[in-house]
C-alpha cells in the first residue's frame, strides 16, 4: 500500500481499470515523494494494450504488463525545468536507470527486462 498515492493514480487512463504497477516502483515513488517534500502527480501508470496503441506508445513499453505480471513505468507531470531536474536527481539517486524527459512529463521505470540505462528526450507540440 502506497503512503502518498491512491491505487487509481496508477490505473490505465482509458477507464478499463487495469492497475498492476510493480510494488517496488510504488515504494520508490513513496521514497521520492518524501525526499521531494511536495506531491508528485502521476499522468500515466499502467496501460492496457489498446490504450497504449491508441496513444502511440512503444510496443514494448514499460507501462504495459511485463513478464512478471506487473507494469514498471510511470509518467510524472512536470511543468518547469527546475522540478524536472530536481525529480530526475532524486530518482537517479534512488537507482532508476531508465528515464524519458519531455516538456510535459518525466518518465521513470524499473523494467529490468528492457535495455538500460537509457535517457531519452521527446518534446511534444502543444495541442490546438
Amino acid at each position: 500500500m502506497a503512503k502518498y498515492f491512491r491505487p487509481e493514480e496508477f490505473a490505465c487512463r482509458c477507464g478499463c481499470g487495469l492497475s498492476k504497477l510493480d510494488p517496488k516502483l510504488i515504494d520508490l515513488l513513496d521514497s521520492a515523494r518524501t525526499i521531494f517534500g511536495r506531491p508528485i502527480i502521476i499522468s500515466s501508470g499502467t496501460r492496457c494494450e489498446k490504450h497504449n496503441t491508441e496513444i502511440g506508445g512503444a510496443k514494448n513499453s514499460a507501462h504495459l504488463i511485463g513478464p512478471d505480471g506487473f507494469s514498471h513505468a510511470v509518467d510524472i507531470l512536470v511543468l518547469n525545468d527546475y522540478t524536472r531536474w530536481h525529480l530526475f536527481q532524486i530518482f537517479e539517486r534512488l537507482g532508476i536507470l531508465r528515464f524519458e524527459v519531455s516538456n510535459l512529463h518525466l518518465h521513470i521505470d524499473n523494467a529490468e527486462y528492457l535495455p538500460h540505462p537509457i535517457l531519452a528526450g521527446t518534446y511534444f507540440k502543444e495541442k490546438r
